[in-house]
């Protein structure tokens, strides 16, 4: 199987991030950096720029991060040496997937008709660990138009527990008979 650029760069800093133990450190250094990247896009485009020597693009970054000599500064140099920094983007959801698999987490997506409670927050995170054997790390989104309850999604299961949702099955069994 061919591996994409992004996971083997992603395989290479998880396993240094393990060697120093500092995996937590590193997932959140490049999720911060990625995410600057996605408000200011103009910048990964200015650190693969060709006709800029490895040493001049690297500079530029220097300015930008400090000069300061971590795992993750050093990946990120690297990464605009090599004109790979187009990749971070990638990296970071191969890294993070890597990160959540070696932790126990996963990634839950709730969408609710009002704002969940801290008490229904916390019942539904305990319920949805048992059931998954993982720490859960929820995502929350309000839409009204649910009417009343939440759908819950994680991986490719979609629990389907709104007002809304029991109407339309109920139209459709409705329309079956």
């Amino acid at each position: 199987m061919r591996q994409t650029v992004g996971r083997v760069y992603a395989e290479a800093l998880f396993s240094l991030a393990q060697e120093s133990g500092c995996e937590a450190r590193i997932h959140e250094e490049l999720d911060t950096f990625d995410d600057l990247t996605g408000q200011y896009p103009e910048l990964a485009v200015l650190l693969d720029v060709p006709t800029l020597s490895a040493p001049e693009r690297v500079e530029v970054l220097r300015r930008i991060i400090g000069d300061t000599q971590g795992i993750t500064e050093n990946f990120l140099c690297l990464l605009t040496e090599r004109r790979r920094f187009s990749h971070l983007s990638e990296i970071r959801r191969s890294f993070d997937a890597m990160y959540d698999e070696h932790f126990g987490i996963a990634e839950v997506e709730v969408t609710s008709a009002v704002a969940l409670t801290d008490a229904q927050r916390k019942a539904l995170c305990e319920t949805l660990g048992r059931k998954l054997s993982r720490k859960i790390r929820l995502h929350e989104q309000v839409d009204a138009s649910l009417i009343g309850g939440m759908i819950v999604q994680y991986g490719d299961t979609r629990m389907d527990n709104s007002l809304r949702g029991q109407l339309s099955q109920f139209a459709r069994e409705s329309k079956s008979e």
